[in-house]
């Protein structure tokens, strides 16, 4: 009883003290913000160190196998370098191409009940997992899944 009375009084406290915050935006302050950016550069450098790592070990044991099979994955290795910087370029440049020529317009696809029913599939898949989809799972499944698909497409009429 005395935690019920502790946790009613301090989720007063706390209730009336949020509604003396301030309602505008919140900003990071500048030096927050440069550890912000040096982490995700750090995070970056580090992803790209353990990918390095990956295709120097597979390079190596690859060669250890057979010559052959060293030189093809190097080549590939090579090749997927390539392909990464050419996509990437592409990316950016269909990105800029989009940003520069497309309005954005959106579309009321998703009403309450469509969101409803994706929460409500979402969980059916969870629950068939857990029992490894009971049949009555399933049939529930398809039966929500036909009515939020055909919700979300009498909303794009």
């Amino acid at each position: 009883m005395i935690n019920g009375i502790i946790k009613l009084f301090y989720s007063e406290v706390v209730k009336t003290n949020i509604k003396k915050m301030p309602i505008g935006e919140y900003s990071l302050k500048d030096e927050y913000k440069e550890i912000k950016n040096l982490t995700l550069k750090i995070d970056s450098l580090m992803l790209k160190i353990i990918k390095f790592m990956a295709g120097i070990i597979t390079l190596i044991l690859a060669f250890e196998i057979n010559t052959i099979l060293g030189i093809g994955l190097f080549l590939i290795e090579i090749l997927y370098v390539i392909y990464k910087r050419n996509l990437e370029q592409q990316i950016l440049e269909n990105i800029k191409n989009l940003k520069d020529n497309v309005e954005m317009t959106t579309l009321g696809i998703l009403t309450d009940r469509g969101k409803s029913g994706i929460n409500i599939l979402i969980t059916l898949l969870i629950l068939g997992l857990i029992t490894n989809f009971n049949w009555s799972i399933v049939i529930t499944f398809i039966v929500v899944f036909l009515f939020t698909i055909k919700d979300i497409y009498s909303n794009i009429k």
